[in-house]
């Protein structure tokens, strides 16, 4: 196995590991990939329910074909719209009119995200969220209820560790937060319970009971709780330009 990898990919394990044996690396490699499944499993579930809390928030303000509504295309920034009539157009292959549930399917997990967004002069925070998705993301009834900013910084998380782990990229040092910096310039890395606590938390948010469910997937918890993992964290946090967060 060490030699069907390339080196580039295996350093980072083999740093982290204690004398950089191969049995320990090679543990630590497969630990890694059962942790990248058991997200992918996660997030794919999450995924699913924030295009379909959105969906159905959005057709119940705007009609089923909210797409297509000058309402609704009327308060968005020009990355969002294009990339709405992308999911239209991929949505229309064979077809004159695309089916609702087609152009859901097509758009991008981003694209759901940059609908949470603010939007330029608060377009979106006004025309969107205020109107149509806000009582979507109230369902674990909080004191307080959950604003905008909170929800779409859980989405935006969730999109770039979804990619992250499409990209079939290691997990185990953390999740690097994209665009986020702390001062000094150290690179921000969010610990892989942090991003599953996220996940799970924003799950709840559209739906309580789909929120307790995930929260039984225990498997990526007794993962998490791996010895090794811990190790990995205490190399990733070691490094001077790394501000690792989520740390307990």
């Amino acid at each position: 196995m060490i030699a069907s990898l390339a080196s580039e990919r295996l350093r980072k394990f083999r740093k982290a590991v204690p004398g950089g044996r191969h049995s320990a690396v090679v543990e630590l490699y497969l630990l890694d990939s059962e942790l990248v499944s058991a997200f992918h499993a996660v997030f794919r579930a999450a995924e699913v329910l924030l295009r379909e809390t959105i969906h159905r928030a959005l057709s119940a303000t705007f009609g089923q074909r909210w797409f297509d509504q000058a309402a609704f295309l009327a308060v968005l920034d020009p990355t969002t719209l294009s990339a709405i009539c992308r999911a239209k157009q991929d949505a229309t292959v064979g077809r004159r009119t695309p089916a609702a549930g087609g152009v859901v399917a097509q758009a991008m997990l981003g694209t759901w995200v940059q609908l949470l967004a603010r939007g330029p002069r608060g377009q979106k925070e006004a025309g969107l969220w205020v109107p149509a998705l806000s009582a979507a993301f109230q369902a674990d009834q909080p004191a307080t209820p959950h604003v905008r900013a909170e929800v779409h910084a859980l989405a935006q998380r969730l999109n770039w560790a979804r990619n992250r782990v499409n990209h079939c990229e290691p997990v185990v040092f953390g999740f690097p937060l994209v665009g986020q910096k702390t001062p000094g310039q150290a690179l921000k890395r969010a610990t892989p319970q942090q991003i599953l606590d996220d996940t799970r938390a924003i799950t709840a948010m559209m739906d309580e009971p789909m929120g307790r469910w995930l929260g039984t997937w225990t498997q990526i918890d007794t993962l998490l709780a791996e010895p090794i993992v811990t190790d990995a964290l205490n190399f990733i946090a070691a490094q001077s330009r790394i501000s690792l967060e989520g740390r307990r």
